[in-house]
């Protein structure tokens, strides 16, 4: 019983460290994406750290700028944003590398794009 216990203490102390391991993500991405219709576009992204689990990022594609607020859990990552007054929402997938793969869609169009971030160093 007394060993039962210990595992459970130090499990829920494990789960806590690992919870508030501090987000680290690069500052400057190479963007790469799909949109819904199927073309392509580049650009680059700017990311923020504010707190363990919240960002901002700011991506430039052809010369337009769009602004967003994110969170993440574990190896994802979500984040806001507007598109002719329409909000998107982005999920992305951290890889080992640092690369984000992540699919984005704007409310009231049809289909959805890709990306996928890479670190600029």
């Amino acid at each position: 019983m007394a060993r039962t216990i210990c595992t459970l203490v130090f499990l829920a102390f494990a789960t806590m460290a690992a919870r508030a391991e501090p987000l680290a993500l690069h500052t400057k991405y190479d963007a790469v994406g799909t949109n819904p219709d199927g073309s392509k576009y580049t650009g680059t992204a700017t990311i923020n750290i504010i707190s363990n689990a919240t960002y901002t990022i700011q991506w430039t594609i052809h010369g337009d700028t769009y602004k967003g607020f994110g969170m993440r859990m574990n190896d994802a990552l979500s984040a806001t944003y507007t598109i002719d007054g329409e909000p998107g929402l982005i999920i992305y997938k951290v890889d080992d590398n640092g690369v984000l793969d992540g699919l984005w869609a704007v409310r009231g169009k049809d289909g959805a794009g890709t990306e996928r971030l890479t670190p600029h160093d």
